[in-house]
Protein backbone atom coordinates (compact mmCIF):
# COMPACT_ATOMS: atom_id res chain seq x y z
CA UNK A 1 0.00 0.00 0.00
CA UNK A 2 1.74 3.41 0.93
CA UNK A 3 5.04 3.26 0.26
CA UNK A 4 8.83 4.67 1.85
CA UNK A 5 12.44 5.02 0.73
CA UNK A 6 14.27 5.50 4.60
CA UNK A 7 14.36 3.39 7.39
CA UNK A 8 15.31 3.86 11.12
CA UNK A 9 15.05 2.29 14.09
CA UNK A 10 12.34 1.84 17.01
CA UNK A 11 13.06 1.89 20.40
CA UNK A 12 13.02 -1.93 20.77
CA UNK A 13 15.30 -2.01 17.28
CA UNK A 14 13.10 -3.07 14.89
CA UNK A 15 13.28 -1.10 11.68
CA UNK A 16 10.40 0.96 10.70
CA UNK A 17 9.87 3.53 8.31
CA UNK A 18 10.84 7.53 8.04
CA UNK A 19 8.05 10.03 7.14
CA UNK A 20 7.82 11.39 3.86
CA UNK A 21 5.32 14.13 2.38
CA UNK A 22 3.56 11.35 -0.08
CA UNK A 23 1.76 10.31 2.52
CA UNK A 24 1.18 13.42 4.65
CA UNK A 25 -2.63 13.50 3.84
CA UNK A 26 -3.04 9.75 4.79
CA UNK A 27 -5.21 9.65 8.15
CA UNK A 28 -5.61 6.93 10.20
CA UNK A 29 -9.21 6.56 11.77
CA UNK A 30 -9.16 3.73 15.19
CA UNK A 31 -12.88 3.06 15.42
CA UNK A 32 -13.32 1.13 19.06
CA UNK A 33 -15.79 -1.79 19.55
CA UNK A 34 -18.55 -1.99 22.14
CA UNK A 35 -18.12 -0.91 25.92
CA UNK A 36 -14.70 0.53 25.33
CA UNK A 37 -13.59 3.94 24.30
CA UNK A 38 -10.93 5.29 21.93
CA UNK A 39 -8.29 5.22 24.82
CA UNK A 40 -7.87 1.24 23.43
CA UNK A 41 -5.77 2.96 21.00
CA UNK A 42 -4.10 5.51 22.57
CA UNK A 43 -1.35 3.46 24.56
CA UNK A 44 0.54 2.08 21.63
CA UNK A 45 -0.93 1.54 18.11
CA UNK A 46 -1.85 6.14 17.80
CA UNK A 47 2.01 7.17 18.94
CA UNK A 48 3.28 4.61 17.05
CA UNK A 49 1.91 5.82 13.92
CA UNK A 50 2.08 9.40 14.39
CA UNK A 51 5.67 9.03 15.17
CA UNK A 52 5.90 7.81 11.24
CA UNK A 53 4.23 10.92 10.65
CA UNK A 54 0.78 9.47 10.19
CA UNK A 55 -2.08 11.77 11.14
CA UNK A 56 -4.22 9.57 13.41
CA UNK A 57 -8.20 10.05 14.33
CA UNK A 58 -9.54 8.02 17.49
CA UNK A 59 -13.45 9.30 18.05
CA UNK A 60 -15.60 8.62 20.58
CA UNK A 61 -18.33 6.44 19.14
CA UNK A 62 -20.27 7.36 22.29
CA UNK A 63 -20.59 10.91 20.85
CA UNK A 64 -23.32 9.46 19.20
CA UNK A 65 -25.75 8.92 22.29
CA UNK A 66 -27.95 12.17 22.98
CA UNK A 67 -26.51 12.30 26.91
CA UNK A 68 -23.53 10.65 28.61
CA UNK A 69 -25.36 7.92 30.85
CA UNK A 70 -26.82 4.66 29.53
CA UNK A 71 -30.35 4.66 29.46
CA UNK A 72 -33.36 2.01 27.79
CA UNK A 73 -34.06 4.57 24.89
CA UNK A 74 -29.76 4.46 24.26
CA UNK A 75 -30.05 0.34 24.41
CA UNK A 76 -32.22 0.61 21.25
CA UNK A 77 -29.59 2.64 19.08
CA UNK A 78 -29.00 0.51 15.39
CA UNK A 79 -24.99 0.14 14.23
CA UNK A 80 -26.10 2.70 12.00
CA UNK A 81 -26.58 5.25 14.73
CA UNK A 82 -22.92 5.44 15.02
CA UNK A 83 -21.90 5.19 11.57
CA UNK A 84 -24.14 7.82 10.47
CA UNK A 85 -22.04 10.01 13.28
CA UNK A 86 -18.79 8.58 12.19
CA UNK A 87 -19.14 9.06 8.91
CA UNK A 88 -20.02 12.68 9.48
CA UNK A 89 -16.71 12.85 11.24
CA UNK A 90 -14.61 11.77 7.97
CA UNK A 91 -16.05 13.91 5.55
CA UNK A 92 -14.40 16.91 7.38
CA UNK A 93 -10.90 14.73 6.85
CA UNK A 94 -9.13 15.69 3.66
CA UNK A 95 -7.04 13.17 1.99
CA UNK A 96 -7.33 9.17 1.98
CA UNK A 97 -8.46 7.48 4.91
CA UNK A 98 -7.39 4.39 6.28
CA UNK A 99 -9.77 2.54 8.76
CA UNK A 100 -8.85 0.55 11.79
CA UNK A 101 -11.71 -1.22 13.65
CA UNK A 102 -11.82 -3.54 16.00
CA UNK A 103 -15.45 -6.39 16.59
CA UNK A 104 -18.28 -3.83 16.61
CA UNK A 105 -15.64 -1.31 15.29
CA UNK A 106 -14.67 -3.80 12.49
CA UNK A 107 -18.81 -3.58 11.95
CA UNK A 108 -18.95 0.21 11.49
CA UNK A 109 -15.97 0.35 9.50
CA UNK A 110 -17.44 -1.78 7.01
CA UNK A 111 -20.49 0.44 7.29
CA UNK A 112 -17.74 3.01 6.13
CA UNK A 113 -16.63 1.27 3.38
CA UNK A 114 -20.55 0.93 1.77
CA UNK A 115 -20.24 4.86 1.47
CA UNK A 116 -17.67 4.31 0.00
CA UNK A 117 -14.36 4.38 2.36
CA UNK A 118 -12.19 2.28 -0.15
CA UNK A 119 -8.39 3.40 0.74
CA UNK A 120 -7.80 0.39 2.87
CA UNK A 121 -9.12 -1.34 6.21
CA UNK A 122 -7.64 -2.43 9.03
CA UNK A 123 -10.36 -5.36 11.04
CA UNK A 124 -9.11 -6.28 14.40
CA UNK A 125 -11.43 -9.97 15.66
CA UNK A 126 -13.72 -9.04 12.98
CA UNK A 127 -17.33 -10.07 11.96
CA UNK A 128 -16.83 -13.04 9.77
CA UNK A 129 -19.53 -13.26 6.69
CA UNK A 130 -21.46 -16.01 8.43
CA UNK A 131 -21.66 -13.42 11.70
CA UNK A 132 -21.09 -14.53 15.30
CA UNK A 133 -24.29 -15.84 16.83
CA UNK A 134 -23.32 -18.84 16.90
CA UNK A 135 -20.51 -17.78 18.50
CA UNK A 136 -21.91 -16.23 21.14
CA UNK A 137 -24.67 -18.75 21.44
CA UNK A 138 -21.24 -20.70 23.11
CA UNK A 139 -20.42 -18.27 24.92
CA UNK A 140 -23.88 -18.44 26.72
CA UNK A 141 -23.81 -22.08 27.31
CA UNK A 142 -20.48 -21.18 29.21
CA UNK A 143 -21.72 -18.39 31.02
CA UNK A 144 -25.18 -18.58 31.16
CA UNK A 145 -26.52 -17.06 33.99
CA UNK A 146 -24.70 -13.57 33.64
CA UNK A 147 -24.91 -13.56 29.81
CA UNK A 148 -29.15 -14.21 30.45
CA UNK A 149 -28.82 -11.33 32.90
CA UNK A 150 -27.30 -8.94 30.33
CA UNK A 151 -30.01 -10.60 27.35
CA UNK A 152 -32.90 -9.74 29.80
CA UNK A 153 -31.63 -6.07 30.71
CA UNK A 154 -30.44 -5.36 27.06
CA UNK A 155 -27.11 -3.70 28.45
CA UNK A 156 -23.77 -5.33 27.57
CA UNK A 157 -22.22 -4.58 30.19
CA UNK A 158 -23.72 -7.24 32.34
CA UNK A 159 -22.15 -9.66 30.59
CA UNK A 160 -19.00 -8.86 32.87
CA UNK A 161 -20.49 -7.68 36.20
CA UNK A 162 -22.73 -5.61 37.49
CA UNK A 163 -23.70 -1.86 36.36
CA UNK A 164 -21.29 -0.48 39.03
CA UNK A 165 -17.84 -2.08 38.76
CA UNK A 166 -16.90 -5.28 35.66
CA UNK A 167 -15.88 -7.97 37.30
CA UNK A 168 -11.87 -9.01 36.50
CA UNK A 169 -12.26 -12.52 36.57
CA UNK A 170 -15.10 -12.21 33.88
CA UNK A 171 -12.69 -10.42 31.67
CA UNK A 172 -9.56 -12.70 31.89
CA UNK A 173 -11.93 -15.33 31.19
CA UNK A 174 -14.09 -13.59 28.25
CA UNK A 175 -11.86 -11.44 26.50
CA UNK A 176 -8.04 -11.94 27.75
CA UNK A 177 -5.15 -14.34 27.19
CA UNK A 178 -4.44 -16.27 30.25
CA UNK A 179 -1.02 -17.01 29.39
CA UNK A 180 1.02 -14.68 30.82
CA UNK A 181 -0.71 -14.19 34.58
CA UNK A 182 0.63 -11.41 36.28
CA UNK A 183 0.20 -8.79 32.61
CA UNK A 184 -3.29 -10.21 31.75
CA UNK A 185 -4.74 -9.61 35.35
CA UNK A 186 -3.07 -5.98 35.82
CA UNK A 187 -4.99 -5.68 32.15
CA UNK A 188 -8.14 -6.97 33.47
CA UNK A 189 -8.06 -4.56 36.61
CA UNK A 190 -7.81 -1.62 34.12
CA UNK A 191 -10.68 -2.84 31.58
CA UNK A 192 -12.73 -3.16 34.87
CA UNK A 193 -12.33 0.05 35.89
CA UNK A 194 -12.74 1.58 32.21
CA UNK A 195 -15.39 -0.75 30.84
CA UNK A 196 -18.40 1.52 29.54
CA UNK A 197 -22.23 0.44 28.79
CA UNK A 198 -23.51 0.02 25.40
CA UNK A 199 -26.01 -0.39 23.02
CA UNK A 200 -27.46 -3.70 22.97
CA UNK A 201 -28.96 -3.20 19.24
CA UNK A 202 -25.59 -2.43 18.00
CA UNK A 203 -24.35 -5.33 19.51
CA UNK A 204 -26.87 -7.31 18.08
CA UNK A 205 -26.23 -5.40 14.33
CA UNK A 206 -22.83 -6.42 14.76
CA UNK A 207 -22.92 -10.12 15.61
CA UNK A 208 -25.34 -11.02 12.13
CA UNK A 209 -23.95 -11.77 9.41
CA UNK A 210 -21.95 -9.52 7.19
CA UNK A 211 -22.62 -9.09 3.26
CA UNK A 212 -19.44 -6.86 2.99
CA UNK A 213 -17.31 -9.74 0.65
CA UNK A 214 -17.07 -8.87 -2.69
CA UNK A 215 -16.75 -4.89 -1.60
CA UNK A 216 -13.73 -6.19 0.81
CA UNK A 217 -12.44 -8.07 -2.36
CA UNK A 218 -11.92 -4.66 -3.98
CA UNK A 219 -9.84 -3.12 -1.82
CA UNK A 220 -6.60 -3.55 0.41
CA UNK A 221 -7.76 -5.22 3.86
CA UNK A 222 -5.97 -6.64 6.50
CA UNK A 223 -7.72 -9.01 9.23
CA UNK A 224 -5.97 -9.40 12.55
CA UNK A 225 -6.99 -11.59 16.02
CA UNK A 226 -6.04 -12.85 18.94
CA UNK A 227 -5.32 -16.75 19.12
CA UNK A 228 -7.11 -17.15 22.07
CA UNK A 229 -9.78 -14.86 21.26
CA UNK A 230 -13.23 -17.09 22.32
CA UNK A 231 -15.12 -15.27 20.01
CA UNK A 232 -13.43 -14.68 16.61
CA UNK A 233 -11.35 -17.56 16.95
CA UNK A 234 -8.45 -18.11 14.78
CA UNK A 235 -9.99 -20.82 12.70
CA UNK A 236 -13.04 -18.13 11.87
CA UNK A 237 -10.96 -15.14 11.32
CA UNK A 238 -8.62 -17.18 8.67
CA UNK A 239 -12.29 -18.36 7.01
CA UNK A 240 -13.21 -14.53 6.74
CA UNK A 241 -9.30 -13.30 5.01
CA UNK A 242 -9.99 -16.26 3.04
CA UNK A 243 -13.62 -15.14 1.66
CA UNK A 244 -12.46 -10.91 1.51
CA UNK A 245 -8.91 -12.00 -0.44
CA UNK A 246 -7.64 -10.12 3.02
CA UNK A 247 -4.06 -10.68 4.23
CA UNK A 248 -4.80 -12.87 8.09
CA UNK A 249 -2.44 -12.40 11.15
CA UNK A 250 -3.26 -14.41 14.39
CA UNK A 251 -1.41 -12.95 17.73
CA UNK A 252 0.15 -15.34 19.82
CA UNK A 253 -0.47 -15.18 23.85
CA UNK A 254 -3.82 -12.39 22.52
CA UNK A 255 -7.54 -12.80 23.31
CA UNK A 256 -10.42 -10.42 21.67
CA UNK A 257 -8.33 -7.11 22.22
CA UNK A 258 -4.58 -8.12 20.59
CA UNK A 259 -4.20 -4.28 20.37
CA UNK A 260 -3.52 -4.68 24.57
CA UNK A 261 -1.31 -6.06 26.44
CA UNK A 262 1.66 -8.61 25.11
CA UNK A 263 0.34 -8.89 21.59
CA UNK A 264 0.24 -4.68 20.91
CA UNK A 265 3.33 -4.47 19.61
CA UNK A 266 2.99 -7.65 17.45
CA UNK A 267 -0.61 -5.97 16.08
CA UNK A 268 1.17 -2.49 15.46
CA UNK A 269 4.04 -3.94 13.75
CA UNK A 270 1.73 -6.36 11.42
CA UNK A 271 -0.12 -3.14 10.34
CA UNK A 272 3.55 -1.23 9.26
CA UNK A 273 3.82 -3.86 7.15
CA UNK A 274 0.91 -3.95 5.98
CA UNK A 275 0.77 -0.10 4.81
CA UNK A 276 4.31 0.71 3.86
CA UNK A 277 5.70 -3.34 1.71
Amino acid sequence: MLRHDNQRSDPIGSPVMTPNPNRATATLVFVHGACFGPWIWAEHLVPHFEALGLRCFAPDLHQAWPHAQWSASIARFPIARYTDRLHGMLEQLSGPKILVGHAMGARIVEGLIERGARDGAVLIAPTPPEGLEGAMRDLLMRFPSSLSRMVIARRPRLMFGDPVRADPESLLQRLLSQGDDRHSRELADLLAARLRDESFAACRDWLRPSSMSAVLQTMPVLAIGGREDPLVTPALLRHAAAQWGAAAHVVPHAGHLPMLGAGAMTVTRHIERWLFD
